[in-house]
């Protein structure tokens, strides 16, 4: 979570992607490795692999989803386990489409209630959505939505994109007790979106708390409200997806809790408050 208001450049797909990277180890010696993506970004990724490497060494990933290959940095080891460690790579060739995903820009970020892959039903490309309030509600209501394909250069029926069992985004961790802070004084921004009362699961992700599925009592273009028993303190950043599916490559973006306050009618249940954090241009 640190820097996330200044280092993130588009939004995450949690995503497992087979891929072959090649190089070398921090020994020098060379190697290739069948592995997979965690992470998805448009400038990178979060890989899993088994021999230990060096901040700034080159590897080259090829995806065997899309048949392409770029040139990676790596920027740096993010932990491990049993199974090896976890590396956040950098692609150099910035024109390739490695991951076969369409990012869209940040500008569109601003104009998204909802965040999601889908796949268009003809040719099967994937891009990653920023949904207003309408689109999302007709996806919601159908499990299906038609929109503009650039492959296609038609307006065809898309769909999520969905994981196999058991892969996607962790389970959602334990909920931690506590009150939250008493509610601050709204400000002019929190009014600067009209609101949806569309409920719909959403994943809160924190860096001390971990993850929870909460429901949401309202979305806007600016952020959305949760009802939830765990205790988020107000100014804290946060990383929400929303909406959120168990199986489905879901879509994590950086906010900030901006409001906390009692559920009405609700003993032990509060309301919060988030606002999405701007992407950089």
């Amino acid at each position: 979570m640190k820097d996330m208001e200044t280092s993130r450049r588009s939004d995450r797909v949690y995503r497992e992607l087979p891929i072959r990277v090649s190089g070398r180890d921090n020994e020098g010696q060379p190697f290739t490795e069948e592995t997979c993506t965690l992470v998805l970004s448009r400038h990178g990724a979060k890989i899993l692999l088994t021999r230990p490497l060096l901040p700034n060494q080159e590897v080259t990933i090829h995806c065997h989803e899309t048949g392409q290959q770029s040139l990676a940095r790596v920027a740096g080891r993010i932990g491990g386990d049993e199974e090896g460690y976890y590396y956040g790579v950098e692609l150099l060739e910035r024109q390739s489409d490695l991951w076969g995903i369409e990012f869209p820009s940040a500008d569109d970020a601003d104009r998204a209630v909802g965040r999601l892959l889908l796949e268009c039903g003809t040719c099967h490309a994937q891009e990653l959505a920023y949904l207003d309030e309408f689109a999302l509600e007709v996806l919601l209501a159908n499990q299906r939505l038609s929109r503009p394909c650039k492959r296609c250069a038609e307006t065809t029926v898309w769909q999520e994109v969905t994981e196999p069992e058991g892969h996607g985004a962790p389970a959602a961790g334990e909920p931690r007790a506590g009150l939250p802070p008493a509610a601050e004084r709204r400000t002019r921004n929190d009014r600067r979106h009209v609101r949806l009362d569309l409920k719909v699961n959403a994943c809160i992700r924190h860096p001390e708390g971990g993850e929870e599925v909460v429901p949401t009592k309202n979305v806007s273009r600016g952020g959305f409200r949760f009802a939830s028993r765990t205790h988020y303190p107000v100014g804290s950043l946060i990383e929400a997806a929303l909406p959120f599916t168990r199986d489905a490559a879901n879509i994590f973006a950086p906010g900030r809790i901006v409001y906390a306050g009692q559920a009405p009618g609700e003993v032990g249940v509060f309301v919060y408050g988030v606002a999405y954090l701007p992407l950089r241009k």
